[in-house]
């Protein structure tokens, strides 16, 4: 039951993804970086020499040099020409994906397209790749398979139908807004038929038994999420052990169709859109558009969904994402109830998707309209005092705007009259700690991060919540020259995120839910909001035994474990 959870470990990504990122830089000292927006700006140009003209790499950088005065390494040219997928030789493990996937689909019948990190691939030079490479049909008859970074860069999917007569409503309207019409008509439709089983203002829920997906699109995100992060700071990371649970949950999301995976969908789309569009957004776009007709069926609305978001020339991701909200916030508050747990995340994930993008008026207007509606039910829900905490967080993202920071301390002070749960007292210190580390004070900084830390690692919170607490606790001890302290940090850190990925994709393959019926006990031990799934590795001793610990601020209110 959705009464059950806690908090929605969803919100700490507010706090953990906008000031995480400013201070939990790599300790060592890069070179000199090149924007991104720079690198956008001769993209085109690089574009046309590299891959249209087929000029060599050296030639490429003289004329930019010359020409452009833009100057760059070989690796950041080489990082940004596989970025955008301007590859120009094929790899052995690219093709080799291609031909599983062709033989697969050639004996079902069906036409395939393929792309390689969202770049199409013509077919006549694969060919010639295979003629030209005999071992690679042996490979293929051995049964080896690609790495599992490969297999999530090459996708697949049927090319699209030639357009049929339309009437002309449906010629004239766009992409976005034939998404939106097709979503209302999708929950509709759910809601019609009984698929959707609700309590009003309390939740909302697939009534396939063992519905494990709010619980796996949080695993998800958080593998995003940590892909993001610890490709900032450099950290020495297997990718493609994070990402590949990810996709394979994305399978069970996708094959209930859950209420979840619709009211999250927006958020799906806005979070790559900003933090991963040059990449991840596009293989997941991919990946979904080709997945969704094999599971669901060629005739589910949602393949239609799935075949405009996927198209390449589809690039409106952050204006959907809200439109989306529009569309879908109303509509949930008056079937299921403002005060209803599904709702409640479409109010956090909305607020987050306005922060996100700079809005910071707007956010703080919805946010306290949202929680307005939510407070005159009269329902006293646990995820309800997310808004409040949401609400706080906009506020705060206000006075800092307006160099108010003593104020926006102020208005997370005045959060101690709510009954947090230890995540949300662990993104308050984070915050805290934030504002110390920005006005010079290091020392309370590290303080309001080792609170934060010892409260995160004890609940049953997301992962992102720890992982934010000792990134941050690791740069502000390196900025104090204590490095010895740093460097044990960022190893249990990274520890945490291997276990988080070791752990992720067990859970993704229990064979519970609708799939077959498991043991309860099972579920639980393997939840990835469950304490057990976080204790693999051992809470290290100088979490608890540092000098710092106990001398907090004063000043503000005693947020320590209980």
């Amino acid at each position: 039951m959705a009464g059950a959870r806690v908090l929605p470990a969803r919100r700490n990504s507010t706090p953990g993804d906008s000031d995480d990122t400013d201070i939990s830089m790599p300790r060592s000292i890069p070179r000199k970086r090149i924007p991104s927006s720079e690198w956008e700006k001769k993209r085109p140009i690089i574009t046309r020499l590299y891959q249209e003209e087929k000029k060599p790499l050296k030639e490429v950088m003289e004329i930019l040099e010359r020409d452009h005065n833009f100057t760059a390494t070989v690796k950041m040219y080489k990082s940004r020409i596989w970025k955008w997928g301007l590859d120009k030789k094929l790899k052995g493990d690219e093709v080799l994906a291609i031909l599983i996937l062709r033989t697969e689909r050639e004996a079902q019948g069906k036409p395939s397209e393929f792309t390689i990190r969202g770049q199409p691939v013509d077919l006549d030079n694969i060919n010639r790749y295979i003629r030209r490479n005999p071992s690679l049909v042996a490979r293929f008859r051995a049964g080896e398979v690609p790495s599992i970074q490969t297999t999530l860069e090459v996708q697949c999917h049927t090319p699209s139908p030639a357009a049929s007569p339309a009437s002309p409503a449906q010629s004239e309207a766009g992409p976005i807004e034939e998404v939106l019409d097709l979503f209302k008509d999708y929950v509709d439709s759910r809601f019609a038929s009984g698929a959707w089983e609700y309590e009003y203002n309390h939740n909302c829920m697939s009534r396939l038994p063992g519905d494990r997906s709010d619980e796996l699109f949080e695993r998800v995100m958080a593998s995003f999420a940590l892909v993001n992060r610890s490709m900032m700071r450099k950290d020495d990371i297997s990718i493609g052990a994070i990402l590949s649970p990810a996709f394979e949950s994305l399978k069970e999301i996708v094959a209930s169709e859950s209420p979840i995976f619709i009211a999250r969908t927006a958020c799906l789309l806005w979070y790559l859109d900003r933090n991963h569009r040059n990449d991840l957004l596009r293989i997941v776009m991919d990946y979904l558009a080709g997945l969704i007709p094999i599971v669901l069926g060629r005739d589910n609305p949602m393949v239609r969904i799935w075949q405009i978001l996927g198209a390449p020339q589809f690039t409106e991701y952050a204006q959907l994402a809200l439109r989306l909200y529009s569309t879908l916030v109303p509509l949930m508050e008056e079937r299921i109830g403002p005060a209803n747990y599904l709702t409640a995340i479409l109010y956090g994930d909305h607020i987050d998707c306005l922060l996100g993008h700079d809005r910071s008026a707007e956010a703080l207007a919805v946010a306290t309209s949202y929680r307005a509606k939510a407070d005159a039910t009269g329902m006293q829900h646990s995820w309800l005092i997310e808004l409040a905490v949401a609400q706080t967080a906009v506020l705060c993202k206000a006075k800092e705007g307006e160099g108010k920071v003593e104020e926006a301390m102020e208005c997370l002070r005045a959060l101690k009259e709510y009954n947090m749960g230890e995540d949300q007292q662990a993104v308050v210190n984070i915050q805290l700690g934030n504002y110390s580390f920005r006005s010079g004070d290091i020392q309370a900084a590290i303080r309001w991060f080792q609170e934060a830390t010892r409260l995160a690692v004890t609940s049953d919170g997301d992962e992102r919540l720890l992982l934010t607490c000792l990134a941050n606790l690791e740069r502000a001890f390196a900025k104090m020259g204590r490095d010895v302290e740093a460097v044990h940090v960022q190893q249990y850190r990274l520890g945490r995120l291997s276990d988080f990925a070791r752990d992720s994709s067990a859970f993704a393959s229990l064979p519970c839910g609708w799939r077959e019926p498991c043991h309860s006990e099972t579920s639980l031990a393997a939840s990835p909001v469950d304490d057990s799934s976080r204790s693999s590795m051992d809470v290290p001793d100088w979490l608890w035994t540092s000098p710092d610990v106990a001398q907090v601020p004063s000043a503000t209110p005693a947020m320590g474990m209980t």
